[in-house]
């Protein structure tokens, strides 16, 4: 809840600025002896409570501990209590008037009821010349020399540097999440441990796959055998980069997040690796987005890359890398790991590399194209994959198998902690045997004094739900699995009735959810309140109950539907429509109740549907499903799921794969309007373009029979701009006319644009009425419009940058810039030196990379300028200059002519 805040009156204002005065008045002098006296005990302490502070050496003194409150700074202790902490100036004042170690012990001594925590612990070490080298010290006792080296520099000796303990403190950040993923305990997996180092020492340039369940601890295990790298006790440390798909912004359908990852983990473990590693980040940040930060963003949010799709899609997202420039990156990023790592081994660890597997073999043929190219590149790079068997790609796949016995038993003694009875072990591990989630099942049961977690492996998933006290959330939690969160309505409204227990009212809802909330060996609370059940559990019991109770299962989704179409908000979109693909409701309804943004909610349940659903959610997330999943989908359902595998296969230009998806195509019926286009344009893209029109006439009669009168525009364009491209510009005239009637009858803006750039050549004009026409219709919105689809951005900038300045901006924003020609850059400067002119040299002032003031060269500024900045930090200064100073058109249309190149390949620019 947020509280209102406090208007403060300018009397309270001038009042606490006359307090501060006096404060830094008063310490600002030289204070007497007592004061001096608790100065110097408060300097040796991280924070002080009055109550325990003593002077060193004088009497307590209550005016003089006023004086000191009086220039100290109000905290909050670990616990929450308020404490005092002395002002970082006035502490090394303090402590640099003090005589040395000696008085510093001396300090400590008379004070030792000191604060606990790192932070202290750090200040008495260095006071004291007691603190353990950085290399030595954990993450918190780094952050703590961080704060403690502030007040200290300069004042003792052997204190570490700033930049020594920044290359600790990344290192330690670095490996902290793989400590927590390892724990301390890897039971029984030395084999696979030594597996994975013979073969990162060895000559088989394959990815591993470490294969298994999920729970199977094939992440533990990874993150094991890294942590056993760094910490050699012969030989030099692993390099590795350590790449988790589960984390935002990493994504496998776009390497180059992949790659920059990997190198900037490499330079934290390799100092010297810093100029290739911001060499090799910068030029291909520049090269694929101007703000690497908006990446994640921009893939996350499908409406936000939604282009030329038509609304039932979501479509692809957009590519950081062309696919012809990958090749290049991938040589680079080997090559600099050549140059940089040249002895031993490098290890490329990719963790959840389920997250590629289900984005389908495209995603796949794109990564194993990758890892071919390291390996041949840089024969001392090892990939290994953490993930699902079979791996989707050629691999030595490494599956983890269930715990032998001694490590089952291992396993749950760690599990139980220190109260752990061995003779009580094996029994237990006799009867649930080595799966890990068998183990922590029956753990969990033994640890909440049930002594029945030993019972055969087949009944210990029901006895979980057997074993609950309460009768009635024990008759609501076997049908609860149906549920993917639950709150007191939903367990009255939704749950209540197909369980058979009457919940009369909210109070008994209230006490219901109170009691499930107590079953954490089922459930944990989730951030809005609700309750989830554990992932790993409901894998396990959710089939067996959808094979046992179909009739239940599908009372529980129906009541869902009806209770979440009542409520506001993406999660109860997403409840809503998880429970209606659930139930195998048509494309049509979904379509109807779809909302954009709930598809991030959905796909981690996607395997928990019937496959006409997985297909609906796969087209809408950008997901590829087996083939063997999509010979159970209905054939409206396979359509669409292909729409968008095939898209996506054509913007990696690849046309040939695309055809064999299309040949894939269940047996009988006709096809539909969309996928006769689509087919169309896999053969255009083949360069069959007599069969691409032929397949786009067909399209244009099916949609005109279907009513679908988006495709019907699609297909009237492809054949247009197929007709332009093979030099029949007048045949293409009519087809465009009708198609902008279409376009401006279905409020397509976008298309609109599209058509009235492909009119151009047909009226072999590129400029006059039809530039003039093109401008009109590029209002504000559209420019915003415009950025779904960075393309046609480049075009209409290209094509009216001059009269739509604004268009120009947008470019920079959306597409940066690349590097220019010579010719480019001495055209550019030249207009940028003449605008400046008029304006004092302001630009260049503002421009200069010491900022508004600096003292300028008289000439040349600009044609450096343009030839050092890096593209997308020249492309933000351009779009802020020309916005903020007055004149700055002539500079809009010089970068609109370069934008026009760039489209056109006149003046191609070179590295």
């Amino acid at each position: 809840m947020t509280t209102a805040r406090t208007r403060l009156s300018a009397a309270t204002v001038e009042e606490r600025l006359d307090r501060l005065t006096r404060r830094t008045a008063a310490a600002a002098g030289p204070p007497p002896p007592a004061e001096q006296a608790y100065r110097q005990a408060a300097a040796v302490l991280a924070c002080y409570d009055p109550a325990t502070l003593r002077p060193v050496g004088h009497a307590p003194d209550a005016a003089a501990l006023r004086a000191l409150l009086a220039v100290s700074e109000p905290v909050h202790g670990a616990d929450g209590s308020p404490e005092w902490r002395l002002p970082e100036a006035l502490r090394r004042t303090t402590l640099a008037a003090m005589a040395g170690p000696d008085a510093h012990r001396r300090a400590l001594d008379t004070n030792p009821d000191r604060p606990r925590g790192p932070v202290q612990l750090a200040l008495t070490r260095y006071l004291t010349d007691t603190a353990p080298p950085p290399a030595e010290q954990d993450l918190d006792e780094l952050l703590a020399t961080t704060r403690v080296a502030a007040w200290l520099d300069g004042l003792v000796p052997g204190l570490p540097g700033a930049t020594e303990i920044t290359d600790h403190l990344e290192r330690r950040r670095l490996l902290e999440p793989l400590r927590r993923l390892a724990g301390t305990h890897v039971a029984g997996r030395a084999d696979v441990l030594a597996e994975l180092a013979e073969h990162t020492a060895g000559t088989d340039r394959r990815p591993m796959l470490i294969g298994g369940p999920g729970g199977i601890g094939r992440s533990t295990v990874l993150a094991r055998f890294i942590l056993d790298g760094e910490h050699r006790s012969t030989g030099p440390r692993l390099p590795f980069a350590h790449i988790d798909l589960d984390r935002p912004g990493l994504l496998p359908q776009e390497p180059l997040t992949l790659l920059l990852e990997a190198v900037r983990q490499l330079r934290i473990q390799h100092p010297g690796l810093r100029p290739l590693a911001e060499f090799f980040t910068d030029k291909w940040i520049a090269r694929a987005a101007p703000d690497l930060h908006t990446l994640a963003a921009a893939h996350a949010d499908s409406a936000a890359t939604a282009r030329g799709t038509t609304d039932h899609l979501t479509a692809s997202v957009r590519l950081l890398t062309a696919p012809a420039e990958r090749e290049s990156l991938y040589r680079e990023f080997a090559r600099l790991l050549a140059l940089a790592l040249p002895d031993g081994p490098v290890l490329l660890a990719i963790d959840t590399f389920e997250a590629a597997q289900d984005m389908g073999p495209e995603v796949l043929a794109e990564l194993r194209r990758m890892f071919d190219l390291l390996a041949a590149a840089n024969p001392a790079l090892r990939v290994v994959l953490a993930g699902r068997v079979p791996a989707g790609l050629p691999a030595r796949e490494l599956r983890l198998p269930d715990f032998d016995r001694d490590a089952a038993r291992a396993r749950l003694s760690a599990l139980l902690g220190p109260a752990a009875d061995p003779a009580a072990l094996d029994p237990v591990v006799d009867a649930v045997g080595g799966d890990p989630l068998d183990l922590r099942l029956a753990a969990d049961l033994i640890g909440s004094g049930d002594t029945t977690g030993g019972e055969p492996h087949d009944h210990l998933h029901r006895h979980v739900l057997d074993r609950i006290e309460d009768p009635d959330v024990r008759g609501l939690a076997r049908p609860a699995l149906v549920l993917r969160r639950l709150t007191p309505a939903v367990l009255r409204y939704v749950l209540a009735g197909p369980g058979g227990v009457r919940v009369p009212d909210d109070l008994r809802a209230g006490e219901l959810f109170d009691l499930f909330a107590r079953e954490t060996a089922l459930l944990g609370p989730a951030a809005d309140g609700s309750l989830e059940h554990r992932g790993d559990l409901r894998r396990r019991l959710l089939p067996l109950l959808q094979a046992e109770a179909p009739e239940q299962v599908a009372e529980i989704h129906e009541a869902a539907v009806l209770h979440y179409v009542q409520e506001d908000g993406l999660t109860a979109r997403a409840e809503e429509l998880y429970h209606r693909l659930g139930l195998g409701e048509s494309a049509t309804e979904l379509d109807r109740r779809w909302q954009p943004g709930v598809e991030a909610l959905l796909t981690g349940s996607i395997d928990e549907l019937p496959p006409g659903s997985r297909a609906y959610l796969a087209s809408r997330s950008g997901r590829t499903l087996h083939p063997a999943t999509l010979r159970e989908v209905p054939a409206e359902q396979w359509e669409r799921h292909a729409e968008v595998q095939i898209t996506r296969l054509l913007e990696l230009d690849d046309p040939h794969r695309a055809a064999e998806v299309l040949g894939r195509r269940p047996a009988g019926g006709e096809r539909g309007a969309r996928l006769l286009l689509l087919e169309a344009r896999v053969r255009a893209a083949l360069g069959e373009l007599d069969s691409a029109r032929a397949l786009a006439s067909a399209a244009r009669s099916r949609a005109v029979e279907e009513q679908a009168r988006g495709v019907q525009l699609e297909a009237d364009y492809a054949q247009a701009r197929w007709a332009v491209d093979e030099g029949f510009a007048e045949e293409a005239g009519p087809q465009l006319a009708e198609a902008a009637r279409l376009a401006e009858d279905l409020g397509d803006r976008l298309m609109v644009i599209r058509i009235e750039l492909a009119r151009r050549p047909c009226a072999g004009d590129g400029s006059g009425d039809g530039a003039a026409a093109l401008a009109r219709l590029v209002d504000d919105r559209t420019v915003r419009l415009l950025s779904q689809d960075p393309q046609l951005l480049l075009a209409a900038t290209a094509a009216v940058g001059e009269q739509r300045p604004e268009l120009v901006r947008q470019s920079l924003r959306v597409i940066g810039l690349r590097r220019f020609t010579p010719r480019q850059r001495t055209r550019l400067a030249r207009v940028l030196g003449e605008w400046d002119a008029t304006l004092g040299g302001e630009a260049a002032r503002t421009a200069a990379p010491a900022g508004p003031g600096a003292v300028l060269p008289s000439a040349g500024f600009w044609p450096n300028w343009l030839a050092t900045a890096p593209p997308h930090q020249a492309a933000n200064a351009l779009i802020a200059l020309t916005t903020a100073l007055p004149g700055g058109t002539a500079v809009l249309a010089a970068l609109a002519g370069v934008h026009r190149q760039w489209l056109t390949g006149d003046d191609p620019p070179t590295e």
